[in-house]
């Protein structure tokens, strides 16, 4: 059983560009003590946390179906520009399978949290007005969603001093491979290793600033070395950019991280939108291909399987974490 700590009361993707919008301000809050591997819910149900006890957070911001009729469909409109609408297909199904297969491997429960409302009514990975379009009640289930992963990374840090964030969304592009989002942008990722070692701005932007400044390697290596993220998934069977195997999307459409992964990691945009800049909490966005990862329970399950596994030698060589026991 977690300690006391404070709780919500009551109760295909696409990038965003960095605004100079305030951060959401969170929904009151009440003390609870929260039971790893059991779900708490925000108001209606439109935002659900599975407390965890592990350093690893997950999320799912676009997998939701709800459509309430009290809230307005986000529209160019009323959104102030177009408004990407699209459900990221099975995420959600996703994010439970990688907790679940994680427990079985560990014994311990990643911290998860899920939008419940369709994107047509929220999207959590916006700043305002974008993400709800003006709309009380779908502000409110922003501030909800934004308090559980605060209150997940509230939990880590308390726990174990340091953690992982990852965001997890599914892309519709040709190409079926994991898209790890760092926050450094395809156009960056088409330069050479040098010119991505050469620029402080480019790593202090990154979702992984705190673990790259704290590691012997370089920030090119982090990003695509032989021991990096997407290197290790490409390595048992999940291809992956950037990895070793796929250093550059060269020109091809490639997602860099939203802004979950802005507020919620470590980089330098993270204190602007309500995070922790510098932070101890570092992360990434993973863009799931469908075929073969997304698309059925099996191979939602591979890749929970896999995930593990490669949580475990990355945190370890990379962040100093020990996930097993």
């Amino acid at each position: 059983m977690l300690a006391p700590l404070l709780a919500v009361a009551a109760m295909a993707c696409s990038d965003s560009p960095t605004d100079t919008t305030p951060p959401v301000v969170p929904p009151p809050v009440v003390p609870i003590t929260y039971v790893a591997g059991q779900s708490y819910f925000g108001r209606n149900g439109y935002v659900e946390y599975i407390a965890g006890n592990t350093p690893v957070i997950l999320t799912a911001p676009h997998g939701g179906s709800l459509i309430p009729s009290s809230i307005p469909d986000r529209t160019a409109s009323t959104c102030g520009g177009a408004a990407t609408t699209v459900t990221d297909a099975n995420t959600q199904e996703l994010v439970r399978t990688m907790q679940t297969r994680y427990a079985a491997r560990f014994g311990t429960y990643p911290h998860v949290i899920i939008s419940h409302l369709a994107r047509r009514k929220l999207d959590p990975n916006r700043l305002q007005p974008e993400a709800g379009c003006g709309n009380a009640e779908a502000a409110t289930a922003l501030g909800e969603w934004h308090s559980y992963i605060d209150l997940a990374k509230s939990a880590v840090l308390k726990a174990h001093g340091k953690g992982w964030y990852m965001d997890i969304h599914g892309h519709g592009h040709a190409v079926q491979r994991l898209e790890l989002g760092y926050l450094t942008t395809g156009t960056q990722l088409d330069g050479t290793d040098a010119s991505l070692d050469a620029s402080s701005a480019l790593e202090n932007s990154a979702s992984i600033l705190t673990l790259s400044q704290a590691s012997p390697l370089s920030f090119s290596a982090l990003l695509r070395g032989p021991t990096s993220l997407g290197s290790l998934y490409a390595g048992l069977g999940f291809p992956a950019l950037p990895s070793s195997s796929d250093p550059r999307p060269n020109g091809a459409e490639y997602f860099n991280g939203g802004d979950n992964t802005r507020r919620h990691s470590c980089g330098s945009e993270a204190g602007p939108l309500g995070g922790t800049t510098g932070g101890l909490i570092c992360g990434v966005q993973i863009e799931a291909n469908f075929v073969g990862v997304r698309d059925n329970v099996a191979n939602r399950e591979r890749f929970a399987d896999v995930t593990a596994q490669v949580l475990e030698q990355y945190l370890r060589v990379h962040w100093g974490l020990l996930l097993a026991p």
